[in-house]
């Protein structure tokens, strides 16, 4: 049975929970949401919490639900390529269940041993890997979630019922929670890649950076292609640029052998090394794991990819040169920029946002403390402007929670 205790402490932006309940199963998880819609309160859903300063502080949380006991490998039917897990399993126990059969997920999302998979769906989180395997919601299948009412409901692949022709489940990816809890997935798997290699490139700056990363993948389509500042990756000088490849020898060594003669003589490129295997593997988690580490803010940028060397350009020379952290999918023009100083973190928001954002891009503080959260007030909030989706969310939301039981005000527009 679900265990109840005051919430001790654990505050999601500075909002503490009243008390927190943990589950370990889904009849559990339909009690507490039956209970919590009934007394009319709010309710915020975490796995290992590893997550939860992603979205608007909420709005009110009277209870805590944590889902970590739900953390069981359901099915893994290797021949169908399919598995199937609860909401608390982490990335890592999913990738040592598919180790046995050769296959993996290909999802490297930040923090693995701590990233759930309810937590991956809900934050809509993915590594360098999306630029040829996609992100959580292409490898989705279905979903099972309990409703603010306390209903379980299924969508997509495995399911009981559904509506033919809307893929309800992949509304949830992304959604912070504020549509349903989510308590079971079930994704596509592929074969496990018999090898993996990365060269590493130093660039002048960042705009050359996404230039020659755009250039590699011109030559040869990358597994993934990261561009990264000087310090991030590890190279000497302002910007670099890590190509990677996965694959038998002879696909990587062809690979390998195409980018290096479309970079060579390319002004300000540099190759410095190869790396194989689990060194190749080793720096594409350290890239991913770059959206977790400590900083004041973690500012997401996304627009065309040959436009975001100059977005990147234009946010790094207004904070100063070397003050930011950055790294980039350059093939999917999304970028991530730590900063460590939160007082320039509001400025750097307004001058950049709103030219993104005329042009269909958009700046989201991924990460950051309650305090520059609420600063970012006036400025459009963690989110920014959500366009004509915005209209759509707020149905998706009356329909799915009427009541604003499930993590009220953390997502999109106050939803």
């Amino acid at each position: 049975m679900s265990t109840t205790r005051p919430a001790d402490g654990t505050a999601v932006d500075g909002v503490v929970a009243a008390r927190a309940t943990d589950a370990a199963s889904v009849d559990e998880v339909r009690d507490v949401l039956r209970a919590v819609s009934s007394a009319n309160e709010a309710l915020l859903a975490t796995g290992r919490g590893r997550h939860l300063t992603i979205g608007e502080p909420p709005s009110r949380c009277d209870v805590l639900l944590r889902l970590a006991g739900l953390a069981r490998i359901r099915e893994h039917h290797a021949a169908d390529m399919t598995i199937t897990v609860e909401a608390g399993c982490t990335l890592e126990a999913i990738d040592a269940q598919l180790a046995t059969a050769g296959q993996w997920l290909g999802l490297d999302a930040p923090a693995p041993a701590d990233t759930t998979a309810g937590g991956v769906l809900a934050a809509n989180l993915s590594g360098p890997l999306r630029a040829s395997l996609g992100t959580a919601r292409d490898l989705l299948l279905g979903l099972r979630w309990v409703s603010a009412q306390g209903e379980l409901v299924a969508a997509g692949g495995k399911v009981v019922k559904n509506v033919a022709g809307y893929d309800l489940h992949r509304a949830h990816v992304g959604a912070l929670g504020t549509l349903g809890v989510l308590v079971e997935a079930t994704f596509k798997v592929r074969p496990r890649p018999p090898h993996e290699r990365a060269l590493v490139i130093a660039c002048a700056d960042a705009r050359d950076a996404i230039a020659r990363a755009l250039d590699a993948r011109d030559a040869v389509e990358p597994a993934w292609l990261e561009a990264a500042s000087g310090r991030v990756l590890g190279v000497a000088g302002a910007a670099g640029i890590a190509v990677g490849w996965l694959g038998i020898e002879q696909e990587l060594d062809d690979a390998e052998r195409r980018v290096r003669a479309r970079l060579a003589g390319a002004a300000g490129a540099t190759v410095l090394h190869a790396l194989a295997d689990a060194d190749a593997a080793a720096l594409r988690h350290r890239l991913a794991d770059l959206s977790v580490a400590p900083a004041a803010a973690v500012l997401r940028v996304a627009t065309l990819p040959d436009a975001l060397g100059e977005a990147l350009a234009s946010l790094l020379d207004a904070a100063g040169p070397g003050s930011l952290r950055w790294a980039a999918h350059a093939a999917n023009g999304v970028a991530r920029v730590l900063v460590d100083d939160p007082a320039p973190i509001a400025a750097l928001v307004a001058g950049l946002r709103p030219r993104l954002e005329r042009d269909g891009g958009s700046l989201v503080v991924e990460r950051a403390a309650a305090d520059v959260k609420h600063a970012l007030a006036a400025h459009g909030g963690v989110f920014g402007d959500p366009g004509p989706g915005r209209a759509l969310m707020r149905r998706l939301k009356d329909a799915f929670d009427p009541g604003r039981v499930l993590s009220p005000g953390r997502f999109v527009a106050g939803i």
